[in-house]
């Protein structure tokens, strides 16, 4: 579904709808899995959030995005989401990515054991695709929209400044009940429209892997608001 609107509605809308995501999954389980990215676009959202019904202390928050640099680093996605959710999720439901140099592959075993702990996947996640129609750090016609991992995945050539990078999987995407996609700003509609077009392959627009999921919702501001 493709919703329209000014920044501020849509904003509102995405944290109903995330609200309603995580609500269904914890109406048949005892927890669930919140993935998120970092980025300006996200961050109002994320604040939204907090004002909904949402039983917070059964809610987990994993980075579906994170670059590999301390989380104290300006450049952090856990440093610009963690002020904006701290005030309502508890302290250790919240699950930084930590990665020390070289330790990419035990940092990530450790990372998907802590989802497994938490459910094993990702239940209801915020993306925000980049004008050239990336998602996470899923990137058009590069190793990371390619991979066959089921959880998470890290890359040292991402074609965005830094190079070294986490990111969930396109299958632990894919297999998300809900998904909020955001479309933000003048410059992210022709990505939009590579979405749309049926002839554009998901390898060249990996933000398509959300239309595998089959509660999945498009935000977009047409009025060309800058994200």
């Amino acid at each position: 579904m493709i919703i329209e609107g000014n920044r501020q509605t849509l904003e509102q809308r995405a944290a109903r709808l995330l609200a309603e995501g995580l609500n269904q999954r914890l109406g048949t389980r005892p927890q669930a899995s919140f993935g998120v990215v970092g980025g300006r676009s996200v961050g109002g959202i994320l604040e939204l959030l907090g004002r909904q019904q949402v039983e917070w202390g059964r809610v987990h928050l994993f980075m579906a995005d994170e670059r590999l640099v301390a989380l104290d680093h300006p450049d952090s996605n856990y440093r610009l989401v963690h002020p904006r959710v701290s005030s309502y999720m508890v302290p250790g439901n919240l699950h930084p990515f930590v990665c020390r140099p070289g330790e990419e592959r035990s940092a990530l075993r450790g990372y998907r054991e802590e989802l497994e702990r938490a459910g094993g996947r990702l239940d209801a996640v915020l993306l925000s695709s980049g004008e050239d129609g990336h998602i996470a750090s899923l990137f058009p016609e590069h190793e990371t929209v390619d991979s066959p991992e089921d959880f998470f995945i890290t890359t040292s050539t991402a074609p965005k400044p830094p190079p070294l990078r986490m990111s969930a999987a396109p299958k632990l995407l894919a297999g998300a009940s809900t998904a909020v996609l955001l479309f933000f700003g003048a410059g992210k509609q022709q990505a939009l429209i590579d979405f749309m077009d049926d002839a554009v392959p998901l390898r060249r627009c990996p933000a398509k892997i959300v239309k595998a999921i089959d509660r999945h919702f498009i935000l977009t501001d047409r009025d060309g608001e800058v994200s």
